[in-house]
């Protein structure tokens, strides 16, 4: 009798999942895309004279580049990982979301949950506006000894293996495109999003990642930055603190 009383009710409960899932997922993906806002890559005076990082904003994830040549210390190793590279992209997220995409709507419902993350790196043999084009392209110029400190942040973030490289997980989802552990882990309030920002905030720029989920709200500090440093350019002052 116990059985036959409870039969319904995980039933309905299911039928509540499936209609939760069908609500939220698109609510979901909306926000995470920025709602389609575009970006473009900061004016080129701004950057004279300065290494450069590329924030690139695709629908609901985010990217950094760097010049290959720029990378210091320990992750000079991507150098080697992908040799003749000119710039490195890095992005990061929940590790079973992006190692095996999603292609059912309860596996986005899911995607938020808290777990292991990766650091997805790429190789270009372009730079990345020649690689992915300026639209969605946020090019900010780092302040002096900025590439040193992001790449320190970017290296203390991925495992270690035993030979003290960073731990590969799988290969990307082209040639060219690695998935590495990474230390810190990921959940809704520290998405890809919220890590890009602390890199930048790293690196010197004045971007923080306080209140910070949607992709949209990422791009547009980033934009800010980048209208700060073109006015600054255009006035002749200094626009990157040391």
């Amino acid at each position: 009798m116990l059985r036959n009383r409870k039969a319904p009710l995980r039933r309905q409960r299911r039928r509540a999942a499936g209609l939760f899932a069908a609500v939220l997922t698109p609510i979901l993906l909306l926000a995470l895309s920025g709602c389609g806002a575009t970006w473009v890559v900061a004016c080129p005076p701004a950057l004279a004279g300065h290494d450069v990082v590329y924030v690139l904003g695709r629908g609901w994830h985010t990217q950094i580049g760097l010049a290959a040549d720029r990378l210091e210390g320990s992750l000079g190793v991507f150098r080697t990982i992908f040799p003749g590279a000119r710039a490195v992209m890095f992005g990061y997220g929940k590790r079973t979301f992006m190692v095996a995409p999603p292609d059912k709507i309860s596996e986005f419902v899911l995607g938020p949950i808290p777990g292991p993350a990766v650091i997805e790196v790429i190789g270009l043999n372009v730079s990345p506006p020649e690689a992915y084009g300026t639209e969605g392209m946020i090019a900010l110029a780092l302040p002096p000894g900025g590439a040193e400190k992001l790449s320190r942040f970017l290296w203390n973030d991925l495992q270690q293996d035993r030979a003290g490289g960073p731990r590969l997980v799988a290969g990307g989802p082209f040639g060219g495109s690695l998935f590495y552990a990474a230390r810190s882990g990921y959940d809704l309030f520290h998405s890809c999003n919220t890590w890009i920002a602390e890199a930048l905030h790293a690196a010197g720029l004045p971007i923080e990642s306080d209140f910070l989920v949607l992709s949209g709200q990422m791009m547009a500090r980033a934009a800010g930055a980048a209208t700060t440093q073109c006015r600054a350019a255009a006035a002749g002052t200094p626009h990157v603190r040391p």
